[in-house]
């Protein structure tokens, strides 16, 4: 073998050395999560879960290092490093993503969808479709995004607990709300639509709303049973109303600058691992949504009234409409979304 010939094999061995460390190297790789939930919360077992099975289906290729406690910045804050590459994955409650796609607003609006599955269809629309293709030129990608077209996995995502009135007096229709103090977050569109409903909207910030309830600065707010009793908010408002306000989709999302650097297999290991995960995180959420109604049941008398949802829907009409006359909601869409099947 000639001196050329000896230089041409040892050049390839060395190049083919290099490309299995470099692939080796790329194969054993750390993906940040970050969680505004801490490790002791009752769905941290879901997220552990979720980073396992990352592992797994991608051979050990890939390991999920999850950031618990906002460590890594406000879940608003997070949601940026995620659109520009700082942070590779998220899992949180989708209107974070509102400054990406306004058109996530809507979902917030009261009374649009007839029921929890109604909003699960949504969910597998295309015009939620299009809500994502927005979000992916923003630099946000939905791993999973295909498992939403079936309803039941869809469904799996969408948090269990309804979001009603928590009240210092009974409330049974709209008419109840007629010089009822309620405490809203600085928002113009649920601010808007609790005047329309009827209510004398005060804005108070979440940690003073406990002081308030219990000074009768407000007779009440909006929220979930789960959500109000971990505040102890029932201690002074011992009523609770199922208005089925809105309902809330709770998912991970990617990086696009981190999805576009993993290869096809280890992308197919994510999506999968997020459609199978979801039944985790419903099931723990059922759960906890259980419990916490038995207990305020059984700790501080909570009654829980369920009424006739028609005058509250027929009731807010004429606002969801005025929002859309307003620029406030993309003109048609409301429609678009109470039509879905």
């Amino acid at each position: 073998m000639n001196r050329r010939t000896l230089f041409a094999v040892a050049l390839a061995a060395a190049t083919s050395a290099f490309a299995f460390a470099s692939a080796a190297s790329a194969a054993e790789r750390t993906l940040s999560l970050g969680a505004n939930n801490n490790e002791t919360d009752f769905i941290a077992p879901a997220f552990k879960e979720y980073a396992k099975r990352i592992n797994e289906l991608s051979n050990g290729e890939l390991e999920v290092e999850i950031f618990w406690s906002s460590q890594l910045g406000g879940a608003r804050e997070m949601a940026q490093s995620v659109a520009v590459g700082a942070l590779d994955m998220q899992l949180d409650v989708i209107e974070l993503l509102v400054t990406f796609e306004p058109r996530i607003g809507a979902l917030s609006l009261p009374l649009v969808f007839r029921d929890r599955d109604h909003f699960a269809s949504f969910l597998g629309s295309d015009v939620f479709a299009s809500f994502l293709d927005t979000l992916e030129a923003k630099g946000i990608v939905f791993p999973g995004r295909e498992g939403l077209d079936d309803p039941q996995t869809a469904a799996e995502w969408v948090r269990p607990y309804d979001r009603g009135i928590v009240s210092t007096r009974p409330v049974f229709s709209p008419n109840d709300l007629d010089g009822f103090k309620l405490r809203m977050y600085e928002s113009e569109i649920p601010i808007k639509s609790w005047e329309a409903l009827g209510a004398n909207v005060q804005v108070v910030p979440w940690p003073d709303v406990y002081t308030s309830l219990a000074t009768g600065v407000v007779d009440g707010l909006t929220g979930t049973i789960t959500d109000n009793y971990e505040m102890k908010h029932f201690e002074n408002a011992h009523y609770w109303t199922n208005v089925h306000e809105y309902f809330q989709m709770m998912h991970p999302w990617m990086s696009k600058i981190t999805w576009e650097s993993l290869t096809d297999s280890q992308r197919a290991a994510i999506d999968q691992a997020t459609v199978e995960v979801g039944a985790d995180f419903a099931e723990l959420m059922q759960t906890a949504l259980e419990e916490s109604s038995r207990r305020a049941k059984e700790e501080f008398g909570v009654s829980i009234i369920e009424p006739p949802i028609g005058p509250w829907i027929e009731k807010m009409a004429p606002a969801l409409a005025d929002f859309e006359a307003r620029g406030l909601v993309e003109e048609g869409l409301i429609e678009k979304m109470k039509a879905v099947e």
